[in-house]
């Protein structure tokens, strides 16, 4: 009678075990669909940032043209600033790119090393553009001097300086300090994602 009601209670607390496991896997199932809904919607801004930036590149293009046909600007000078735009943007797809199904479905501990790849992609890019943007500045300013050393048609030399300041300081200084702050939000975002992954991955 004892030995019965010893393995009735050992059997109680199996199916209660059994019972302790389902809701912890049916749990762990909710935050894993929690998380992969969550690096969806914190990715969704900087895809958006990526698509204005490659719809941004053609006007500015067109803008920059209209500009060197009409200062006599070295047509050199703007082939080089369209290869750095579109470069740039086709860089930053590329690397701001995760497919969704791996969102969806795909192992966890790769897409937390593909985020974390991501952000060394995105800090050696933004050194890139960096180094463009300089190189780009110094030659736009050295035609501009040279066409008002050899007395060749420009705007009046107001309108030059006020170009060459807009160009060195709002271009350089104020967007490269914009660029800076977006891109250590996309760090953050990449972060706040890691860190989800990385909750979720130490439960299993």
């Amino acid at each position: 009678m004892e030995k019965d009601n010893n393995m009735t209670e050992l059997e109680q607390m199996r199916e209660q075990m059994a019972a302790f496991k389902s809701r912890l896997d049916k749990q762990q199932i909710i935050n894993e669909q929690l998380v992969r809904t969550s690096m969806g919607s914190k990715l969704s801004w900087i895809k958006k940032f990526v698509w204005g930036e490659i719809i941004v590149v053609p006007i500015l293009l067109i803008i920059m043209a209209l500009f060197h046909a009409g200062n006599g600007l070295s047509w050199w000078l703007y082939g080089f600033l369209a290869i750095g735009l579109i470069a740039d943007a086709t860089g930053d797809y590329i690397i701001n790119r995760i497919p969704k199904s791996q969102l969806l479905s795909g192992d966890l501990v790769e897409t937390s090393k593909r985020l974390a790849e991501m952000k060394k992609q995105r800090t050696s890019w933004f050194v890139a553009g960096v180094i463009f943007l300089v190189i780009w500045l110094v030659w736009f300013c050295i035609e501009i001097a040279m066409r008002l050393d050899c007395g060749c048609t420009l705007p009046h030399h107001g309108t030059v300086v006020a170009i060459m300041i807009g160009a060195i300081v709002v271009g350089a200084l104020i967007g490269g300090v914009i660029a800076w702050l977006i891109l250590r939000k996309m760090q953050r975002t990449n972060n706040q994602l890691i860190e989800q992954i990385e909750q979720i991955t130490k439960e299993d």
